[in-house]
């Protein structure tokens, strides 16, 4: 009678566990953030506040002088769903949960497909996409996983 208690008790766990492993996944806590890079000393957006010196030391690699942050999001996105975000009126990006620490982008600029980027992502890897504009400035949307 133990053994088939035990048997019992394993295979118990054993579906319970299973029951578990796709709520152990659960959903991805991001943060966004969308970047005006230029080389003018103001923004053209008296709202836009400069980033902060994490971001301003990993974005120092490009050619902009200044970086101001357009709108900064945290959203949750559930496990392995898709998720659209509008960062201003002319930018939305669709965010994409894939197997792995893995995303897709797509980016829609003026309600039309630009670009779309699949990479891994983690709290140690920021997912960078970027974009020139008019006015020899340029967009940045940063991706981490909270």
């Amino acid at each position: 009678m133990n053994s088939r208690l035990r048997i019992l008790l394993c295979l118990g766990f054993f579906f319970a566990w299973g029951g578990l492993l796709p709520a152990l996944a659960g959903d991805m806590k991001l943060e966004i953030q969308l970047i005006w890079g230029t080389n003018d000393e103001k923004s053209p957006d008296p709202s836009h506040t400069a980033v902060d010196a994490s971001v301003a030391k990993k974005l120092a690699i490009f050619k902009w002088k200044k970086y101001y942050l357009v709108r900064r999001q945290e959203i949750t996105l559930p496990s392995r769903a898709a998720k659209k975000i509008a960062l201003s009126k002319q930018c939305e990006i669709e965010i994409k949960e894939l197997e792995g620490p893995r995303i897709e982008v797509n980016v829609f600029g003026q309600g039309k497909h630009v670009l779309k980027k699949t990479e891994n992502i983690s709290k140690d890897n920021m997912l960078t996409i970027a974009g020139d504009d008019k006015n020899d400035c340029a967009w940045f949307i940063l991706i981490k996983e909270q």
